[in-house]
């Protein structure tokens, strides 16, 4: 393996321009970084086929029009009076890096992939240092390279990927074809701010009532768990069958909900079940773009609420429906009020082996990463690995081109690939039930602990 020139040597940063607070989601990330500096869990860490003839030089280019486009991109944090506070520098430049594997036998290539692919991952970042992005490319062959871009999720979430992923291939073609942004994340840091003082007490009051005496809710780790948590996460995924989805679809349709309210209320019956709890809180997050002015800035919008269900074993499944499509709904109309705000408003003591106070989360998203066809280049996003899991289980609803895709990141110092395994699949099973009865009483579910 060798790594090949590239004009930029190293990261470059100019002056700070201006400083302004860190919205409440980035204290967040900010205080949760003290307690282990760097935590690779923090990183979003995403990876791109590209096949054609490529050129790194235009490519690292492109990538550097695009940080110096969003001041998200060449922000790093400071203190003032003891709270983090952004500070927007001028300009950035960051390097592209090439490793050169083509010349390695292809199964030692693979496994040579895998490894640049997890460490660049799991490199760590310094918030007071930046940059907060990197990238770096793989060259496979001499038209096959996979892009590997990580960034810390306090500047940037899944939607700001999207963004990024688009405006690169665009500035590949053209540097000069982007039209200047009206607002920058400042701006809306800025509005929301101003909008949660003024806007969210009853809001607040609603998440007291809705979470107080929250129960710890999990599934039993098949380890012992550590008093302080630790980021050792993998991924596991299935493709659902399409006639499953569009049966499921279909049912929530005449329940007059949705597929996401029907895949969490699967997935609530199956927690159940484990952990014999009728009380079910679940994690999920919400874009946090409620205004299309905020559609096309890379930063980090999205919040975090705890949705929590009484189940009964009387119930049936459509009934089910109604009461976690009610509860989703409230989180909704509510969504603005910052999570940290919501925990500080309870409360409670915080659980240092649980970074976000809950142990299941459950994310269903549009795929925010399109394949991209560009100057002869396809551009074709795979599969991440997980630089560290987050939560205990991160259970994720993701469309792609070959259909809808049903993933765990799980703590692998906490559970067993088996078990991953055969939870992934009790929900689909779970899922083929509804199909053949939705009015079927909970209890009445066939589920196989394996």
């Amino acid at each position: 393996m060798k790594n090949i020139e590239t004009e930029l040597q190293s990261s470059e940063f100019g002056e700070v321009s201006f400083r302004f607070p860190a919205t409440h989601t980035q204290q967040a990330f900010w205080y949760l970084d003290r307690l282990e500096r760097g935590n690779p869990a923090w990183n979003i860490a995403v990876r791109f086929e590209l096949k054609g003839n490529l050129d790194p030089h235009r490519l690292e280019a492109a990538i550097n029009v695009v940080v110096n486009r969003h001041e998200s991109l060449r922000t790093t944090f400071d203190l003032n009076n003891g709270e983090p506070v952004q500070a927007v520098h001028d300009s950035a430049i960051i390097p592209l890096p090439v490793d050169d594997i083509s010349s390695l036998p292809e199964q030692h290539r693979d496994v040579i992939e895998e490894e640049l692919t997890i460490a660049e991952g799991e490199q760590r970042f310094d918030l007071a240092v930046g940059p907060l992005i990197r990238a770096r490319l793989l060259k496979l062959e001499e038209a096959r390279h996979t892009l590997l871009i990580t960034v810390h999720h306090i500047i940037a979430d899944g939607w700001s990927i999207g963004i990024l992923s688009d405006e690169i291939t665009t500035c590949y073609q053209n540097t000069e074809s982007l039209h200047e942004l009206p607002l920058q994340f400042a701006d809306y840091a800025i509005w929301h701010r101003d909008y949660v003082e003024s806007e969210t007490a009853g809001s607040i009051n609603y998440w007291r009532q809705q979470l107080a005496e929250l129960p710890l809710c999990e599934i039993t780790p098949d380890l012992p768990r550590s008093t302080v948590k630790a980021n050792n996460g993998y991924i596991l995924s299935t493709l659902l069958p399409e006639q499953l989805i569009t049966s499921i679809s279909k049912i929530a349709l005449d329940n007059q909900t949705t597929l996401y309210v029907a895949i969490l209320s699967a997935l609530k019956l199956l927690i159940a079940r484990y952990n014999g709890q009728q009380d079910i809180c679940i994690g999920t997050q919400f874009a946090g773009r409620n205004r299309t002015e905020f559609e096309r800035i890379i930063g980090v919008f999205v919040n975090t609420a705890i949705l929590r269900t009484e189940l009964s074993p009387r119930m049936t499944f459509t009934q089910l429906l109604t009461a976690v499509s009610h509860t989703f709904e409230g989180a909704l109309q509510h969504a603005e009020v910052p999570y940290a705000n919501v925990i500080a408003s309870l409360h409670s003591k915080f659980d240092r082996s649980r970074h976000t106070g809950y142990s299941i989360n459950f994310i269903y998203q549009r795929d925010f990463v399109q394949p991209r066809e560009f100057d002869g280049i396809t551009m074709t996003p795979l599969p991440s690995k997980s630089p560290g899991a987050i939560y205990d289980l991160n259970f994720f609803m993701v469309r792609r081109a070959s259909g809808w895709r049903l993933s765990c990141e799980y703590d692998s110092q906490l559970y067993l690939p088996t078990t991953i395994t055969t939870i992934l699949d009790q929900l689909q099973s779970i899922l083929s039930q509804v199909i053949e009865n939705p009015c079927r009483l909970l209890n009445e579910f066939c589920f196989d602990r394996q």
